[in-house]
């Protein structure tokens, strides 16, 4: 399932003071993220995503997304399955004249339930697949 929000990060929004957006989602793994920034960041808007008080992308607490006229996209599986079930988008933007909109998607599969996860592993080990820890 897709889910996607924009926030908009007015000018002059520091990153000690960022605006955030809250994404409602499904519980399940991400499969594909994008990041896009418009034409006129010229790398000046910044985007993080975070979950259950964790930055989640990019990993590194002290980086962001920022670009002008792209869209980053790439894979990651990270599983969404503690409450709350959202995403919260972060932004900030050293653009000292001009606001911008900045838009953050990623698709979700459901999750197995876990019995079904524990009953797979246990196939697994059985088949000599997979070794218990």
């Amino acid at each position: 399932m897709l889910f996607q929000t924009e926030i908009l990060v007015p000018a002059n929004t520091p990153a000690s003071a960022p605006v955030e957006t809250r994404l409602p989602v499904y519980p399940g793994i991400t499969q594909r993220i994008w990041a896009g920034f418009p034409k006129g960041c010229f790398g000046l808007a910044h985007m993080q995503i975070w979950h259950s008080g964790w930055q989640v992308w990019p990993w590194s607490p002290v980086q962001s997304f920022h670009w002008n006229d792209y869209m980053f996209t790439f894979e990651d599986r990270y599983p969404i399955t503690v409450e709350p079930l959202e995403l919260i988008v972060r932004g900030w933007n050293l653009d000292d004249f001009y606001g911008h909109t900045l838009t953050f998607m990623c698709t979700i599969e459901p999750a197995p339930p876990e019995g079904e996860i524990a009953d797979l592993i246990r196939t697994l080990e059985a088949l000599g697949i997979m070794s218990g820890t």
